[in-house]
C-alpha cells in the first residue's frame, strides 16, 4: 500500500463493496480504508481456532461458576455442613439471610474484577491478565472445597467471582482483536453460548451428583470447577498476544510476528492490516483525547446512555432470577418432582433461546424482538403468579414449573441477545467504551440488589411469598415494555452513522425503520459490535 493509498478517506474514496479490515468515518476525523484483499488468502490458521477456543473458555469458567451454586445450595448435605435445619421450615433449606450471603455478597468481587480489568488489560495485555485469573480462580475453589463453615466458602466464592469478573472483561476483547473484522461478530458472539453451554453441564452436573450420599454430592461439581483452570492455564500461556494490545503499545515488531502466528494469509496481506491496525489505533486516541465518562450524560448523548445501559439492567428483574439463579431453590419449593431434573430443563431452555436469538435480532429486528418478547415474560409474570395462590394443588405447581420453562426460553431469545447487543450498537462511537463500562456497572449492582431481594421475597422465614414473586416483577415488566416502546429504536441494517445522523435529528423511536437517512450516513460501513457478557 503506497503512502497515498494510506491517506485514502471516506471523502474521497468510490462507492463500492467494503472490505474486512475498513473502518467508519467518525464525527470528523479521517480513517483509513483499505483495498480489498480477503479473497487473495484463508484467513484461519489453526492457532487462531485454537486462541478462539481458549479465551472463549473463559466465558465457560464464568457459566459454570454462575449456575452449579443454585442446584448446589439445595443439597441436603451441603445445607447440613453449613447451616443445618431451617428454624422455620423444620427442612434443610436455607434462611433468606444465608441465601444472600451465597449469592448477593459474589456478586461484589464480579463489580470488583470488572473494574479492575482495564487497568491490568491496559498494563499487563489480554493473555497475562487471563492467565493470572485463572491461577487465582483456582485458589478460590480450593477454599470453596474446603472451607470450614459458610463464612470461609462466601470468601471463596467472592473470590472466585472477583477473578470471574477480571475474566469476562478480558476475554472478549482479545477475541473481538485476534480475528479478521468479519469474523469479529460470531467470535464474540460465541461467548454467550459458551457461557449457557457451561450453565447447563454445571446443572448436569450436580444432576448426577446429588444422589451420592455425603459431601460428596457437592464437592464432585466443584472440584470439577477447579479442574479446568488447570487445563486452559498451559494452553493460554502458549498463545500470541492481541496483536492490537501490542500495536497500542508501539511495540509494532513484536504486533507482526503475533498477527502473522494468527493468519493464513500472504505477508502482505498480514503486513497491509497491521499498518490499518496502527492507523485506527492513532485515530481512535485522537478521537478520544478530550473525552470524558461524564459526558455519556451530557444533554445530546443521555437518551442514547438511558437506552443502552439500561437492558443489561432491566434483564435482572425481568422475572429471570427465580428459573435460573434460584431455580433449584424455588422448585424445590414447589414440590413438583426432582428440582434437580427440572433445573436442568431451565438451563437447556435458556440455551435453546439464546440458539434462536441471531435469527430474531436480525430477522425481526430489535423493535419487534424485544416488544413481542417482553409481552410474553409479562403475561408469563402475571399468570405463573395467579396460580401461586394455590399451589398446594399440584397442577398449578406443575404449570408454574412449566411456566418457568418457556419464560426462560423466550428470555434468552430476545431480552438476553438485546441487552448484550444495544450497548455496542446505540451509543455514539466515541463513548461506547464508556458506554459499555456504564451499562456493566448498572447491571451488576442490580443484580446484587436482586439476589438480596429475592430470597427476602420468596423464603418461608421471609415474606413467604414463594411463586406470587411473579407478580412483582410483572410490575416491572409493565414498565420496561412502557420505557421500549419510548425509546428503543429499530437500528437493524443501520450504519453508526445513520444512527448518529436519526439521534441528532430527533426521529421518534417508532419511525426509525422506514427512514431514509442521507446517502452518505448508509454507505458508511457497518462495523461488527463488541458484545460483552454479564
Amino acid at each position: 500500500m503506497s503512502s497515498e493509498g494510506e491517506k485514502e478517506t471516506f471523502e474521497n474514496v468510490r462507492v463500492r463493496k467494503l472490505s474486512y479490515a475498513e473502518v467508519q468515518h467518525v464525527e470528523g476525523y479521517s480513517v483509513p480504508v483499505m483495498p480489498d484483499t480477503e479473497t487473495a488468502g484463508r484467513p484461519i490458521n489453526l492457532l487462531l481456532v485454537v486462541a478462539c477456543l481458549a479465551f472463549g473458555c473463559s466465558s465457560f469458567l464464568f457459566g459454570f461458576d454462575n449456575n452449579v451454586i443454585g442446584p448446589i445450595v439445595a443439597l441436603e448435605p451441603f445445607v447440613e455442613k453449613y447451616q443445618g435445619v431451617n428454624p422455620t421450615t423444620g427442612k434443610y433449606v436455607f434462611t433468606a439471610r444465608n441465601q444472600d450471603l451465597l449469592f448477593s455478597v459474589p456478586l461484589v468481587g464480579s463489580i470488583i474484577g470488572a473494574l479492575l480489568a482495564p487497568v491490568l488489560n491496559s498494563r499487563y495485555g489480554r493473555k497475562w491478565t487471563l492467565v493470572g485469573s485463572y491461577f487465582l480462580s483456582v485458589g478460590g475453589v480450593f477454599l470453596q472445597l474446603f472451607a470450614p463453615n459458610l463464612a470461609a466458602f462466601v470468601i471463596g466464592r467472592f473470590w472466585n467471582s472477583f477473578v470471574t469478573g477480571i475474566a469476562s472483561a478480558t476475554a472478549p476483547l482479545y477475541l473481538a482483536e485476534i480475528v479478521p473484522s468479519s469474523m469479529r461478530g460470531r467470535a464474540v458472539t460465541s461467548i454467550n453460548v459458551l457461557t449457557l453451554a457451561a450453565g447447563v453441564l454445571a446443572t448436569l452436573v450436580v444432576f448426577g451428583s446429588h444422589a451420592i450420599e455425603g459431601k460428596r454430592s457437592y464437592m464432585i461439581p466443584l472440584g470439577i470447577q477447579c479442574v479446568m483452570p488447570v487445563i486452559l492455564i498451559p494452553i493460554t500461556i502458549f498463545l500470541p498476544e492481541s496483536p492490537q494490545w501490542l500495536a497500542s503499545k508501539d511495540r509494532m515488531d513484536q504486533a507482526r510476528n503475533n498477527l502473522r502466528m494468527v493468519r493464513g494469509w500472504s505477508d502482505s496481506q498480514v503486513d497491509d492490516e497491521l499498518r490499518v491496525m496502527k492507523m485506527c489505533e492513532d485515530n481512535e486516541r485522537a478521537l478520544s483525547a478530550d473525552v470524558r465518562f461524564w459526558n455519556i450524560f451530557d444533554r445530546e448523548n443521555i437518551k442514547r446512555t438511558i437506552t443502552a445501559g439500561s437492558f443489561f439492567s432491566f434483564n435482572q428483574i425481568s422475572g429471570i432470577i427465580l428459573s435460573t439463579t434460584y431455580a433449584t431453590v424455588f422448585l424445590q419449593e414447589l414440590g413438583v418432582g426432582s428440582p434437580f431434573t427440572l433445573t436442568v430443563i431451565a438451563s437447556c431452555c435458556v440455551f435453546a433461546g439464546t440458539l434462536a436469538a441471531p435469527f430474531t435480532v436480525d430477522r425481526a429486528g430489535r423493535r419487534p424482538t424485544a416488544l413481542v418478547g417482553m409481552v410474553i415474560l409479562l403475561i408469563i409474570d402475571v399468570i405463573a403468579g395467579g396460580l401461586a395462590f394455590n399451589t398446594s394443588k399440584r397442577s398449578n405447581a406443575l404449570a408454574i414449573a412449566a411456566l418457568s420453562f418457556i419464560f426462560n426460553f423466550f428470555w434468552g431469545a430476545s431480552f438476553y441477545s438485546l441487552s448484550n447487543l444495544l450497548p455496542a450498537e446505540i451509543a455514539t462511537p466515541k463513548l461506547r467504551n464508556y458506554t459499555m463500562s456504564y451499562a456493566i456497572a448498572w447491571a451488576q449492582t442490580t443484580a446484587v440488589i436482586t439476589t438480596f431481594a429475592v430470597p427476602q421475597l420468596t423464603a418461608a422465614d421471609a415474606a413467604n411469598l414463594g411463586a406470587k414473586t411473579y407478580l412483582v416483577f410483572a410490575g416491572c415488566m409493565a414498565c420496561i415494555i412502557v420505557f421500549v416502546f419510548f425509546l428503543l429504536p429499530e437500528t437493524r441494517g443501520r450504519t453508526f452513522a445513520e444512527i448518529d445522523e436519526m439521534y441528532d435529528a430527533k426521529i421518534s423511536m417508532r419511525k426509525w425503520r422506514k427512514y431514509e437517512t442521507k446517502t452518505e450516513a448508509k454507505q458508511a460501513t457497518i462495523v461488527p459490535a463488541t458484545v460483552f457478557h454479564v
